[in-house]
């Protein structure tokens, strides 16, 4: 019976110290997740797909039950993709060549021809391409983390920073107003023998239209649990405000969703 008793003692204290918290002041923990989010275009918001790495210290604790943790977060997000109308123009010089002989009346004798001339070609062209929005973002985060049950580790966490937009452009198609040429013309009779060469092409010097990387404050406010399945490692979900940049000349972006690993030490 005081075997029982004892043995009893024992396991209650430990299940008591586990669910003082999964997470503790002087712990270290860093996250890595994956997940979704859109980009809240005017006509449609539009999903993107995002990764998160975060990394916290558990500095203090509150009546025993509420560990307090500081730290930092790096977030990553792509989608919002779409299809739109882009201008290009291009500016540049080509030269056309043109050699060989002709026979002259006047001299009654061939004379050789080696001519270059130097072409410039300026104008601008359309295209349909798809357009894809990228957002990254550093933050400072502050998080309170609380234990319900043994190796379950629940917690909100804020965070605010800096981040940037960019939108990234490519497969363009149904090029328009642009042409190409390329040239080696041959003449050749009883008096003539030149050849002439040239090549363009209009769209191997084309800059196409692009937006400007903005600079935007950037915020996060959510909630997230961790489950334990070793001392170590866990599994991770979070649910809310994981990042956002926000601007008011492009479409905000919000992550909300995303699942993945924890590891604490």
């Amino acid at each position: 019976m005081k075997k029982f008793l004892l043995l009893s003692a024992i396991m209650a204290v430990a299940i008591s110290s586990q669910a003082q918290g999964t997470f503790i002041k002087g712990e270290r923990k860093i996250d890595l997740t994956v997940g979704i989010g859109m980009v809240d275009y005017a006509y449609k918001p539009l999903a993107t797909f995002d990764q998160h790495f975060g990394m916290e210290w558990g500095i203090a604790r509150i009546a025993d039950k509420v560990t307090i943790g500081v730290g930092f977060a790096v977030n990553n997000t792509y989608g919002g993709k779409y299809q739109n109308l882009v201008i290009g123009q291009y500016d540049y010089k080509y030269y056309r060549t043109t050699t060989g002989s002709m026979y002259s009346f006047i001299t009654n004798k061939w004379s050789s021809i080696n001519d270059q001339q130097q072409i410039t070609r300026k104008g601008e062209g359309s295209a349909d391409a798809d357009i894809a929005r990228e957002d990254v973002n550093a933050l400072v985060t502050v998080s309170f983390h609380f234990t319900p049950i043994p190796k379950l580790d629940t917690y909100l966490k804020m965070g605010c920073g800096v981040g940037c937009m960019t939108y990234i452009i490519g497969n363009y198609r149904n090029e328009q107003g642009f042409k190409s040429e390329n040239v080696n013309n041959h003449m050749e009779d009883k008096y003539t023998d030149i050849t002439t060469r040239y090549y363009y092409n209009d769209l191997d010097h084309t800059q196409w239209s692009s937006f400007d990387p903005k600079v935007v404050p950037a915020i996060a406010t959510y909630v997230g649990a961790t489950y334990y399945l070793t001392n170590q490692w866990g599994i991770e979900a979070q649910f809310g405000l994981i990042s956002a940049n926000l601007n008011d000349d492009y479409p905000n972006s919000y992550s909300m969703f995303a699942i993945g690993a924890t590891y604490k030490f």
